[in-house]
This record gives C-alpha cells, sequence and structure tokens, in this order.
C-alpha cells in the first residue's frame, strides 16, 4: 500500500512538471510579431486598466463613478484614448491613470495620466522562446515623475503593461499590439 501511494505521487509529479515544460511553437502570427518587435515600428491600445485595490479605489467603485462593467479591481478603457507607440527609439505613451497619488505633484494638462514622450532610459527587450512571449522593459522620466515598465506582448498579439510610478500606486493595463502605420511616427522635442 505504501509503495502505491509513493508511485502515485512521484508520477503525479512527473506529469505536473512534464505540462510545465512545454514549448510552444512558433506561428506566422508570432514570426511577424517578431519582426515589429526587432523594427520597433508597434502600438499597443489597452481595453482594461487594473489599478490596485485600496479603499479609495472601493470608495470610488461604490460611488458609481465608474463606466459601466467597471469595478476598483478592472476598468474598461473601450472608448478611451490611450496607448503606447514604440517607434525607433522613440516611445509616445499616453495611458489614463486610476489609483492613488502618493506624492504632491502640480496639476498637469494631461489630465492626470501616465504621459512620456520621447527617449527612454534602459531599453531592453528579452524574448522568452519557450512560450514566445516577449518583455520589453524600460524607464521614462516626464520632468515630474519617473516611470518603470514592463510591457509583455504574447504570440496572439495581446499585451500585459505594467507601470510602477514614484508618485503613484502600481497600475497593470491589458491589451493588444498593432503595426504602427507610416503617419503615427513619433516626433520628439
Amino acid at each position: 500500500m505504501r509503495s502505491l501511494v509513493f508511485m502515485l505521487m512521484i508520477g503525479g509529479m512527473l506529469i505536473g512538471c512534464n505540462s510545465a515544460k512545454k514549448t510552444i511553437v512558433p506561428t506566422a502570427k508570432s514570426e511577424a510579431l517578431q519582426v515589429l518587435i526587432s523594427k520597433k515600428s508597434f502600438s499597443i491600445e489597452s481595453d482594461w486598466a487594473y489599478p490596485l485595490r485600496t479603499a479609495s479605489m472601493n470608495s470610488i467603485a461604490n460611488s458609481g463613478l465608474l463606466p459601466p462593467g467597471s469595478s476598483s479591481g478592472g476598468i474598461t478603457l473601450i472608448g478611451n484614448s490611450n496607448h503606447i507607440k514604440i517607434y525607433g527609439d522613440s516611445i509616445a505613451m499616453n495611458l489614463p491613470y486610476f489609483g492613488e497619488q502618493q506624492l504632491p505633484r502640480r496639476f498637469t494638462r494631461n489630465g492626470g495620466g501616465i504621459v512620456f514622450k520621447g527617449i527612454p532610459d534602459h531599453y531592453e527587450v528579452i524574448k522568452d522562446e519557450k512560450r514566445q512571449q516577449h518583455v520589453i522593459k524600460f524607464s521614462a522620466n516626464n520632468n515630474m515623475e519617473s516611470y518603470r515598465v514592463i510591457i509583455t506582448l504574447f504570440p496572439n498579439w495581446s499585451s500585459n503593461i505594467t507601470v510602477n510610478s514614484t508618485h503613484r500606486t502600481f497600475i497593470r493595463y491589458a491589451g493588444t499590439v498593432s503595426a504602427l502605420d507610416a503617419e503615427s511616427k513619433i516626433v520628439t522635442n
């Protein structure tokens, strides 16, 4: 009886470990994404924002101020203009922000969103060959606050963006990737 239990445990561990090692085979779609990333010519538009759940966010959700279908943990961005555009060495980022500001800052024209336009610091792309995912990391500073951004691009062209700020609570976005057209080139000043 003891040996049967031991064999079942070993078998379960082997099956569990085997499924974790599954490699995704590259497809035409994932290879096309690889080309966009290597050319640094793509745009991401987010459909959902996932702010850090805090008492303040729960209060806002309970007051009915969030869009229909949203909660304190997930806010729909459908119909809300937002993007991260990467073109060459430049990045343009304009994301709505939901969460708590932690350090005082002056009022800006962007309505409190996460805005950056220029050349980022420490831009890095890492490809996970096994999962066919790309992770893009960069730091950005817009003279008022600094951001640490991590973008994960999946082989089905969906995206996950996390933003850590020096002045705000953490927020995550989910959306889709698309090719950047010629008219959308970023102009930096």
